[in-house]
């Protein structure tokens, strides 16, 4: 099934519905809100394993006790340039902007802050946090692991996992606002696109995932069964090298785990952020009219087909945002019905033009 036959939702219709959802799951009206607003937007980008899907897995989280809500950040140490915080296990929507507005405020004085955050819930698309900072003027550099408490990535020749998807970020600021990011795994897919397609009853592409007998695979089911296959490295050992280090950044600066995690350690997030002011370098001014003029001159580089223009990260994802905001967010029937189940156990009423299967 493609996704000319999924069904679409306008995004304030998806928001208000989702937010409706999170609040009857047990979160509180404001972070239920919030937290809303950061999925819808992830499927407004395009990127819907980040977006609504979430819902069932927040909202089941919560009742396990996995995530908390109504939770403040603790900081444990506090320096100029410098903070590490306990969001104890509060969302990340929530917890993520609330550590980046102490640490930017660090970096427009002395230049630099880095920090890490221990323990908090999903922090989602993380290009969101390097959007938020870019946008602000700000260069910004994220990476998060789990804690040391899912294994879904096998490594290069390997039968089984090592580690999660381990993914990083980056974003540069450009004129009036606008930003230059990327955010990646370091496996070959993200582990929610790969559930999106379970859920779809779809295949995958080839050269993401293996069975649990180390053979390439398309079928998603592989990773939600036992014995589990396991997501494939992106690049191979150039992504491995990647992840490795994305666990020694992310826990080893938060305090958290790396592989293998100790038993009874929740399944978390830990991040670490450095984030630039230009002003105390070459300028913003500089930053921004290189970077414009690099990537102008990228996305001009003759293509080998006429019909498909060269493109940079995120140009997919500006497209997406404009078409999707005017016409609506296909979802896929499976993360439909997913949500109407989930509304239905918490009483919450179905929009009328929302489809139930």
């Amino acid at each position: 099934m493609g996704q000319k036959d999924y069904p679409v939702i306008a995004a304030d219709m998806l928001q208000d519905f989702a937010a409706k959802i999170l609040e009857g799951g047990g979160f509180t009206h404001e972070e239920s809100v919030i937290t809303a607003k950061s999925l819808v937007l992830a499927n407004l980008m395009g990127h819907d394993s980040h977006g609504v899907i979430r819902v069932m897995e927040y909202t089941s989280f919560l009742h396990k006790g996995l995530v908390k809500s109504g939770v403040d950040l603790k900081i444990l140490k506090n320096s100029s340039g410098s903070c590490v915080a306990d969001a104890r296990l509060g969302l990340g929507q929530v917890q993520m902007p609330r550590f980046l507005d102490i640490l930017m405020p660090k970096a427009a004085e002395h230049g630099v802050a880095s920090g890490a955050l221990y323990h908090t819930g999903h922090t989602g698309r993380l290009g969101e946090w390097a959007e938020y900072a870019a946008g602000k003027g700000y260069a910004f550099f994220m990476s998060v692991n789990d804690n040391g408490a899912l294994g879904c990535v096998a490594p290069p020749g390997g039968k089984t996992a090592f580690s999660s998807t381990n993914p990083l970020a980056f974003g540069i600021p450009l004129k009036d606002g606008e930003s230059f990011t990327i955010d990646m795994a370091t496996s070959a897919a993200a582990i929610g696109k790969i559930r999106l397609a379970h859920m779809s009853g779809e295949t995958v592409h080839e050269g993401l995932i293996q069975d649990a007998d180390g053979h390439p695979t398309t079928d998603p089911a592989v990773l939600f069964e036992e014995p589990q296959g396991s997501l494939l490295t992106a690049g191979g050992h150039k992504g491995f090298a990647l992840s490795l280090m994305m666990d020694c950044l992310a826990a080893g600066l938060s305090g958290g785990n790396m592989p293998p995690a100790p038993d009874g350690a929740p399944l978390v997030n830990n991040a670490t952020v450095t984030i630039w002011d230009p002003q105390h370098f070459a300028g913003l001014a500089h930053m921004q009219s290189e970077a414009k003029k690099y990537l102008d001159f990228v996305r001009h580089i003759p293509p080998r087909d006429p019909d498909s223009p060269v493109r940079i990260p995120g140009d997919r994802a500006k497209a997406s945002y404009a078409a999707r905001l005017k016409n609506g967010i296909p979802l896929s029937r499976g993360t439909v019905a997913e949500l109407i189940r989930r509304a239905e156990k918490f009483g919450i009423a179905i929009p009328h033009n929302i489809p139930s299967f």
